[in-house]
């Protein structure tokens, strides 16, 4: 199945950024990653506004991994600014990437929408074993809106 579109990764750590960048080359990951670091700069991304109006440049996301813990509880702002608009967060999964598992942020974060809750691994050669898990389920197993036609 081809998807079509970007990874998002709204990540605000420059070296998680990096370390991601990595682990997702490893996977031989074949589609575009595209990162922003802010609520606000996820926000313009999803709406195509101010320099991510070009939608041949940045297309909608196929799947988005989001920092749970962005500055400012700015994860949980992505949340709920997707739940709002339930036309928009239905065409792509929510994947939320957390350094730590409290139950509360968890329970929250699905609430919100999110379809999967992992812990972001400190280590390379586990995160190079998350993105691949990922790589598996989200990008060639998961069927979203629009595949089989």
């Amino acid at each position: 199945m081809t998807k079509h579109g970007t990874v998002l990764l709204i990540e605000d750590d420059a070296g998680d950024v990096l370390r991601i960048k990595k682990a997702f080359a490893d996977a031989e990951l074949v589609y575009p990653l595209t990162t922003v670091n802010s609520c606000k700069d996820a926000v313009a991304y999803f709406s195509g506004d101010g320099v991510y109006a070009n939608r041949d440049s940045f297309p909608l996301p196929f799947l988005v991994l989001l920092n749970l813990k962005l500055a400012r509880e700015e994860g949980f702002a992505v949340l709920r600014w997707l739940y709002e608009r339930p036309g928009l967060r239905k065409k792509f999964p929510v994947v939320v990437w957390s350094a730590g598992d409290p139950a509360q942020d968890i329970q929250l974060a699905y609430e919100l929408g999110a379809q999967s809750c992992l812990v972001k691994p400190i280590d390379h050669q586990q995160l190079r074993t998350v993105v691949q898990r990922v790589k598996d389920y989200w990008i060639e197993l998961n069927l979203l809106p629009g595949d089989l036609l």
